[in-house]
């Protein structure tokens, strides 16, 4: 007998656990990079966001909702690992804890829980860290730089000396190790997680297609007088942009239910991220775009819809 599961799982063949365990094995050569890369940091990072997100999920649906059930579905533990992933190595575990617990409590289970919330909570956890922590926001070391340093753990590293961005080379580009954020950078590792994504067909292209094909075309206008295809690849794999179009445009709880939907939804990001880079704060353009997305996206699924058979549109017809 088939489980009975929340939207968007409910029409799902396979179980909303094992949809989750597959996106969590899609964030794993990431993460094991920004552990080689990063060293116990991320760990300790990694295990405070994902312990946050299970144990208030848990909580908080006892004492919400104690009519239902708790169902282990390890939405927690994708939540934690793109938290974790988004994040400087040099934030504090206390920024850590507090972020995650935005994202669950008022993110996620004041909307009834994982299926019914109307944004992202690993992005809208960033966000939190952005405006509750920006002096932690900035990256501050690169890759093997104080891999055992465990002593400003509970404070964070202050934002003074932000190391110098070397001259990207084509494996500085696909490799990821140049400064950023943990997970954010190592492009080819993020690839091979959607490879994962697509051959569990849990990866829907119109949103990710959409996405990157604004940015391309949008790049050329922008940045007239600095085209070249290696700055572009810098560009786009620096700011994170890469991992934003793979798993957080592919996040099915809040992106909308229609093919055609997902690409205005995917274009629409492409253009606010375009807009806030040239003429904004690039800081935000990672994080804001999707979350703005996300807004939109009840009005794509109440006027974007299938037709219905033999009916002129998909609205109920009502007799005056």
């Amino acid at each position: 007998m088939k489980r009975k599961q929340l939207a968007p799982h409910i029409h799902a063949d396979q179980p909303a656990a094992e949809r989750y365990i597959y996106v969590c094995l899609a964030l794993l050569p990431a993460w094991i990079a920004g552990v080689f890369y990063y060293g116990f940091r991320v760990l300790v990072l990694s295990a405070v966001s994902i312990l946050t997100f299970f144990f208030s999920d848990y909580l908080s649906t006892r004492k919400l909702y104690p009519e239902q059930a708790f169902y282990v579905d390890y939405s927690s533990i994708v939540s934690g690992l793109l938290l974790t992933l988004l994040v400087p190595v040099s934030t504090s575990v206390w920024a850590i804890f507090l972020a995650a617990l935005f994202g669950s409590l008022l993110i996620k289970q004041a909307f009834g829980g994982v299926g019914t919330n109307i944004f992202n909570p690993a992005l809208a956890s960033r966000m939190f860290l952005e405006f509750a922590f920006p002096s932690q926001m900035t990256v501050v070391e690169g890759p093997f730089d104080g891999l055992w340093h465990v002593t400003s753990l509970l404070t964070g590293k202050p934002a003074v000396d932000t190391p110098s961005l070397p001259d990207l080379s084509w494996s500085h580009i696909l490799s990821g190790r140049i400064p950023s954020m943990i997970g954010t950078a190592t492009t080819a590792l993020i690839l091979l997680g959607m490879v994962i994504l697509i051959e569990r067909r849990l990866f829907h292209f119109e949103a990710s297609l959409a996405y990157f094909a604004t940015l391309i075309i949008g790049y050329i206008p922008c940045y007239i007088h600095s085209l070249g295809l290696r700055h572009f690849a810098s560009w786009i794999t620096c700011g994170g942009l890469v991992l934003i179009g793979v798993f957080m445009l592919n996040d099915c709880t809040t992106m909308p239910l229609s093919r055609k939907g997902r690409a205005f939804f995917g274009c629409g990001t492409g253009i606010l991220t375009l807009l806030m880079y040239r003429f904004g704060n690039s800081t935000y353009a990672m994080i804001f775009p999707v979350l703005m997305m996300n807004m939109t996206t009840p009005i794509f699924d109440r006027y974007i819809r299938p037709q219905a058979f033999s009916k002129s549109s998909w609205y109920r017809e009502v007799k005056s």
